[in-house]
């Protein structure tokens, strides 16, 4: 049995015969010999040892152990000797007609299969396209594509594929056209010229179809119809574009730009490219040199894994089906981490959009500004791109040349640290001091000894900021914590604000406001408190309050509270307008700890609801029982609490037997009935009038005698 030995070539650790390798060896010295006198030498023979380590590689992924002299022989045949290049030269027509016969020739394309030479998880991409002859990387970026838009269907439908396709080995084939990035024709980054190149189309059919919509976007304000779908594919195609540049490889060397173009790699060809380029060559050599180089000492840092993993003996196949569940597993886990981070980007994207008008009424110093944007840009979205740029290397088996790439992310990820930290301190410091004013309001006392408290609209029309794009009624949405903006986006609608009901000191009417606000210290939040305006009216005993208070975007947004203070004197009666139901209390903070904000309804600690009558006693504010609401006339007011009235149980009982009494008096279909089933019936139907909320006038005379029973009846329920 020959010698196996590891052999460290083109940064790829090779186990190869021991006369293999040396046959390998004279090859390789061969080449240099007839390479000697030839401009750019070292980097022609360069590029033939890479492409000999290439096919080295597929060797191994085919199954094979090791490299023996069968396959050096094989590899040397198809790139060709130096002694035959003469001969090749001297019949460069005949040469190039029957290469150009090869590159035409198709093989059967058969059934679909899994590629079993180029897989990172089953092969269901790389036999996708083999089959299609096209290159795996573009099936492997378009399946990601996809899978983000499916909502997880294309990954169960790659581990359909997976248990249903069998496993092929494919034969190398001489022609191969790979996606490069065309430095040699960019304008940015030569995406688009390198898939020109890969289609073999003219590039600026692909750099107008990038280009279109991006132009359409930006000038879309000077035509007078729109392009809804070309300006929301705008930034989609940006994104995209930066996400193939990180991801595609540029095409640096010979054989790569041959790859590109699908032309057919051998001795011949290579040095015929060199000739080509042989007017830039030096400069390019130049440029390449320090690439390499790093290059080489990146893929020699990979050396102890990779001999970690050639030396592994092949018959480890239950080993190996348990490696692929797992990395089937990480993929997936991977899968949803990209698509939560999807989603994440979209939320941001959507909360962002909603809460961009809100800007001007927050920030007031144009480094604060500075600050948003570096946090929306370096600490969120930044690692997104990332993480996405990462997942898509890895199912394409691409690798960055560019050692300097991942120092760059970080450098802008930490300036995006700083800059979320300087956000929130800077902006919690204008949140951190409270500071308020109260202010009397003129009131004249109600001839009728009540108060009632209506709400008004304020003048100008307000629109919700809220999340519901698809809402088209905007009068419905209630917006973001009750705040609501004007159409020109200059005055912000709030109504953070609570009415307080409390025992006046004398027997008259007093109302009074106090005007909340934070600041970064007490004196400028009393003067935020100060600038807020409410003014009120009076018609005898109603009072019309404005439905919110304005902001504008000089004064800013400072947690500005408004809480309408009401003494009502003991005896007399106020009422509260429903449309404080809709009020929002919310309140920020800042301090140490950063921002803290919560928010509750505007009665949650108050002893009074909307839309109803209270009396003012000398244990507090109660419900007025005897007064019914203006709004709901013909519902018998209810107690707000369950009432415990052990002493007048037995004076409700006698009041039920009185009306019994009467009932066996009065003329009524139902009288032949027993009274305690005309009392259980009548009161299911009182029930169902008042959940029907009927009118009163359309009941009988005899219903009405009714009601002060079926009232009795509830208050005798709620008592036990």
């Amino acid at each position: 049995m020959k010698k196996v030995i590891n052999i460290n070539f083109q940064g790829r650790v090779i186990p190869i015969e021991e006369p293999a390798y040396e046959n390998l060896k004279k090859y390789v010295e061969s080449l240099r010999t007839y390479f000697s006198n030839e401009e750019g030498r070292e980097e022609i023979v360069n590029d033939i040892e890479n492409r000999i380590a290439e096919l080295f590689n597929e060797k191994m992924k085919a199954g094979a152990s090791f490299i023996t002299e069968a396959h050096v022989e094989a590899i040397i045949s198809s790139m060709g000797r130096p002694e035959q290049f003469d001969e090749l030269s001297m019949n460069d027509e005949s040469s190039s007609s029957q290469s150009n016969q090869h590159e035409r020739t198709e093989h059967p394309r058969g059934n679909l299969f899994r590629n079993a030479n180029d897989k990172l998880i089953g092969g269901i991409c790389s036999g996708i396209g083999s089959y299609f002859r096209v290159d795996t990387s573009i099936i492997r970026v378009l399946f990601v594509l996809l899978a983000f838009g499916s909502f997880g269907f294309m990954f169960f439908l790659y581990i359909i594929l997976w248990a249903i396709l069998p496993s092929k080995y494919v034969a190398e084939t001489v022609v191969r056209r790979k996606l490069y990035r065309d430095a040699d024709h960019k304008v940015i980054g030569g995406v688009l010229s390198g898939i020109a190149q890969y289609f073999n189309i003219q590039v600026w059919i692909p750099r107008l179809i990038f280009l279109l919509p991006v132009l359409l976007s930006v000038f879309k304000e000077s035509f007078p119809f729109g392009f809804p779908i070309f300006y929301g594919f705008s930034g989609s195609l940006v994104l995209t574009y930066i996400i193939l540049w990180a991801v595609i490889p540029k095409a640096v060397t010979a054989t790569e730009k041959m790859e590109m173009k699908g032309e057919k790699i051998d001795l011949e060809s290579i040095k015929q490219k060199f000739q080509d380029e042989m007017h830039g060559l030096k400069k390019h050599v130049d440029e390449n040199k320090d690439k390499w180089a790093s290059t080489l000492k990146s893929k020699s840092s990979e050396f102890a894994q990779e001999v970690k993993e050639t030396a592994q003996p092949a018959g480890r196949g239950f080993f190996r089906f348990i490696a692929a569940l797992f990395k089937v597993f990480v993929f997936f886990i991977l899968g949803v981490i990209a698509l939560t981070l999807f989603a994440l980007g979209t939320a941001i994207v959507v909360v962002g959009n909603a809460l961009m008008p809100l800007k001007d009424f927050m920030i007031n110093s144009n480094m604060i500004q500075l600050y948003g944007w570096g946090t929306v840009l370096l600490f969120l979205l930044l690692p997104i791109i990332a993480l996405l740029i990462y997942f898509f290397r890895k199912l394409t088996g691409m690798k960055s040349k560019s050692s300097w790439l991942g120092w760059t992310w970080g450098a802008l990820w930490t300036l995006g640290w700083i800059s979320v930290t300087m956000f929130f301190v800077t902006v919690s410091k204008e949140f951190k001091r409270s500071g308020q004013v109260k202010q009397p309001v003129q009131l004249q006392q109600p001839s009728t000894g009540k108060l009632k408290l209506m709400f008004t609209d304020p003048a100008g029309k307000y629109y919700p900021i809220d999340f519901d794009f698809f809402n088209e009624n905007d009068e419905d949405l209630e917006g973001i914590v009750g705040l609501r903006l004007s159409r020109n986006e200059d005055s912000l609608l709030m109504t953070n604000m609570r009415i307080r009901l409390q025992k006046s000191n004398d027997d008259s009417f007093h109302v009074s406001i106090i005007k909340r606000a934070r600041a970064s210290s007490a004196a400028d939040a009393e003067q935020y408190a100060e600038q807020i305006a409410y003014t009120v009216e009076q018609s005898d005993s109603i009072l019309y309050l404005p439905h919110g208070f304005i902001i504008d975007n000089k004064n800013k947004f400072r947690n500005q509270q408004l809480i309408f203070v009401v003494e009502v004197p003991v005896g007399k009666e106020v009422y509260i307008d429903r449309k404080a139901s809709n009020f929002i209390w919310f309140n920020i903070t800042g301090g140490a700890s950063g921002l803290t904000m919560d928010i509750d309804e505007n009665y949650d600690d108050e002893s009074w609801r909307p839309g109803r009558w209270y009396k003012m006693t000398e244990n507090g504010i109660e419900r007025n029982g005897d007064a019914l609401d203006l709004d709901r006339p013909d519902r018998p007011p209810l107690p707000d609490s369950p009432i415990d009235p052990e002493e007048k149980i037995e004076r409700l009982r006698e009041e039920i037997r009185e009306k019994e009494k009467e009932l066996k008096s009065a003329a009524h279909p139902l009288r032949q009935k027993d009274s305690t089933t005309d009392i259980a019936e009548y009161s299911n139907a009182s029930n169902n009038n008042i959940s029907s909320s009927a009118s009163s006038s359309e009941q009988s005379a005899s219903n009405s005698k009714f009601q002060i029973l079926f009232r009795a009846l509830n208050l005798l329920k709620l008592a036990r």
